[in-house]
């Protein structure tokens, strides 16, 4: 492939990120400025990152100003959502400004606390533009990798549009590397999935794409068709960005298809219009494409003039790729001016960047990538990638020891045109084997599709038997809690009898020892309904409404505490509660009171008795991160070490003191997963018991959530039962 055609996708990837940019609103702007004199904390960070945007497009200086000062708002307030969309930010104007280090540093920034964080929105859209950054540099394996990580998301994110964007840019990376073939299938699935869903951004750039393509494969009437059909599509709403692209692309199908003048017009046009954006990346692709027509048409002197113009603009750049051709084109215009020496000293430069740049690792990097995006190692298709860089080392080996010939015999022109012969009966054969190489890989493709479909199709059958056998445990599951619901009521009946029973037994009897033992039984009756009342709430726990409303923690647990009062506190334990100010918490009041009244009731239950300690429980309750923090602290007799990852099971007691059957602590457990937080026991540093409960600030969310998932559940289920 003629490398020029690779410069044309660099501008296309211009068009895929940072779409939110617009143009400046001074009447936003100066509400924005007055909103940001009153603003504090994250909203500070808020506001500065809007005058970012409105100022990105027209006036990058304070655009940057306001997205470094939004930045350190950011660190200060250390909240991690807004320091990823500032350093995002600023690194997509460093990249506008070919800036391409200082991006690649902001966007690894924002990278790493993306993960971290799980912020799969912000990590699918730092996965594109770090792909467009390695892609312009030629770092084609690293671009290739995290256009697959950024599929990845946008195929679980299912929206079509963001699909279409990743499939695109796959596209871009196979043009790169002149796999023509490739790059076509990636963007005709960009476009078919645009045309199927009625997506109208971004078709035109697909159509380019397609063209740039059909250039590569030397089908030039496709080439101009499809750039044609872009240019009608986008029509008066087309920036001059994309003109350039596309008039750049015309020109080369026409240099192509040897109709020069009307590529010669097609160049100039591209290179005027980069002009007017500042685009001195696309003004020297455009100038080597021009000077390639001189070259043919035999303008030696115009030709140097216009590579030396072109080489001028991207030396001491990242821009490897145009500084290839250039070594290519300088080569061809010195042989032609038998000034052999300079042509053998530009393809010793050729030959050292083409093997920087297409180096084995980046072979072996992109077939892994390949693989593991596929879900399978395919050991052959590595295999003949390296079967196909040994060819291409063989290919520059006899390059180079061509141009030795040359500057050897300088002026023996029948033995150059000899030397010149052999070569171009070398580079056939090699042609042949690559060709060889190429339908076996097609070969080995075909076959892993057959394995995906036959793994397809085990996974459904995995799939239908495990929802048969979740139907089966929520089956079982309702069963025993209506059991225990409808045991739990039947045996009240008969021991509020018994109860009633003894208590007009101990009125009648005078005996002391009938007196002792009706008493044993009914306190032991009294156990037993506490124990049977603990049982319904965790009836009343499973099949609860949840209703979200504003809880005041200080009243629930001077109400919690007045019911310990009333059942007689233990003598000389000293209770106390710390409620932090301002607490935002919004959830369940039934539930949240089970959780607390359980732990506190277990606290005192547990309280130490001895002599010479002073008992004491200590209740706090605050933000902690994400979360709102309710700690249960005492200094009570502890927890065994082998009980601790049992005790919030039912029944299991950890002391003998117990007397309700071990079911406390599995109802506060039970609550805490109902709100959807997470509740732990530990020691402390002084080796006190430290009940720690985690709730969701607000419970609407994660009601909404798992109201989505459920709803998920129910259409996968649906799935396997159509399929099956």
């Amino acid at each position: 492939m003629d490398s020029t055609l690779n410069r044309i996708l660099k501008w296309l990837l211009l068009f895929f990120s940072f779409t939110s940019a617009i143009g400046q609103d001074r009447n936003a702007i100066d509400s924005l400025k007055n909103e940001l004199n009153t603003s504090v904390d994250s909203l500070k960070v808020n506001v500065l990152y809007d005058l970012f945007r409105n100022y990105v497009k027209d006036d990058p200086d304070s655009a940057l100003i306001y997205i470094n000062e939004g930045l350190n708002e950011a660190l200060k307030v250390g909240d991690s959502l807004w320091i990823v969309k500032a350093y995002y930010g600023r690194g997509w104007l460093e990249r506008k400004n070919e800036n391409y280090r200082d991006a690649l540093r902001d966007y690894e920034r924002s990278l790493a606390i993306s993960k971290r964080n799980d912020f799969r929105q912000q990590l699918m859209y730092i996965y594109n533009d770090l792909s467009l950054i390695h892609t312009m540099i030629a770092n084609y394996d690293k671009a290739l990798g995290y256009n697959f990580e950024s599929l990845e998301l946008r195929e679980s994110w299912g929206d079509p549009n963001e699909i279409s964007v990743a499939l695109n840019n796959i596209g871009l990376v196979y043009l790169s590397l002149s796999d023509f073939e490739n790059g076509l299938i990636y963007f005709q699935r960009s476009y078919d999935l645009k045309i199927a869903n009625n997506i109208p951004y971004d078709v035109d750039l697909c159509l380019i794409n397609m063209g740039v393509c059909y250039n590569g494969l030397g089908k030039y009437t496709e080439a101009v068709e499809s750039l044609e059909t872009a240019l009608q599509i986008c029509d008066d709403d087309c920036s001059k960005h994309r003109l350039m692209v596309a008039h750049n692309g015309l020109g080369d199908a026409f240099l192509g298809s040897n109709n020069l003048n009307r590529a010669e017009s097609e160049f100039k046009l591209a290179v005027s219009l980069a002009r007017e954006v500042s685009s001195a990346r696309f003004e020297a692709m455009s100038l080597t494409s021009m000077a390639k027509i001189y070259l043919i048409k035999d303008d030696l002197i115009l030709t140097n003039r216009l590579l030396e113009e072109s080489q001028k603009i991207v030396e001491g750049t990242d821009l490897r790729e145009q500084i290839l051709s250039n070594y290519a084109l300088y080569t061809s215009l010195f042989t032609k001016e038998e000034n052999y020496k300079k042509a053998a000293e530009y393809q010793e430069k050729y030959i050292e960047l083409n093997k920087e740049i297409f180096s084995k690792d980046l072979i072996k990097n992109i077939s892994r990538i390949q693989s593991a995006y596929e879900e399978r190692e395919n050991i052959k298709t590595i295999a003949a990638k390296d079967q196909v860089l040994a060819l291409q080392d063989e290919i520059i080996a006899r390059q180079k020891q061509q141009y030795v010939f040359i500057i050897t015999i300088t002026f023996l022109t029948l033995g150059l045109a000899f030397v010149m012969y052999r070569a171009n009966q070398s580079q056939r054969k090699i042609n042949q084997e690559l060709a060889r190489a190429k339908e076996t890989i097609q070969k080995q493709n075909e076959m892993l599709s057959d394995a995906n479909l036959q793994l397809e199709s085990e996974v459904q059958e995995r799939t239908r038997e495990l929802v048969e056998s979740n139907e089966s445990l929520v089956k079982v599951n309702d069963e025993m809690d209506n059991f225990i619901y409808k045991t739990s009521h039947d045996i009240r009946g008969p021991l509020a009898s018994l109860k009633g029973i003894c208590n007009v037994a101990m009125m009648d009897v005078q005996d002391e020892a009938a007196l002792d033992y009706l008493n044993k039984l009914d306190t032991s009756a009294a156990k037993l309904n506490a124990i049977l009342s603990r049982l319904l709430i965790i009836n009343q726990i499973n099949h609860s409404i949840l209703t979200p409303e504003k809880i005041n923690f200080e009243e629930q647990v001077e109400e919690i505490l007045e019911l310990e009062r009333k059942k007689e506190l233990p003598p000389r334990i000293d209770i106390s509660y710390y409620v932090a100010p301002d607490l935002e918490f919004r959830s369940d009041k039934e539930m949240a009171k089970i959780i607390l009244e359980n732990l506190i009731d277990n606290a005192i239950k547990y309280h130490n008795d001895s002599a010479r300690v002073d008992p004491f429980v200590r209740i706090e309750i605050a933000r902690e991160g994400e979360w709102v923090c309710a700690k249960v602290i005492d200094n009570g007799i502890g927890i065994n070490e082998d009980s601790k990852d049992k005790i919030f099971q039912l029944f299991v007691r950890a002391s003998e003191r117990s007397d309700s059957g071990g079911i406390g602590l599995y109802l506060s457990k039970l609550a805490t997963i109902k709100l959807g937080g997470d509740i732990y026991v530990s020691k402390s540093e002084e080796g006190y018991t430290v009940f720690k409960v985690l709730f969701p600030p607000d419970l609407i969310p994660v009601i909404e959530k798992r109201k989505a998932e459920e709803l998920k559940r129910e259409k996968q289920k649906q799935k396997v039962l159509k399929v099956t």
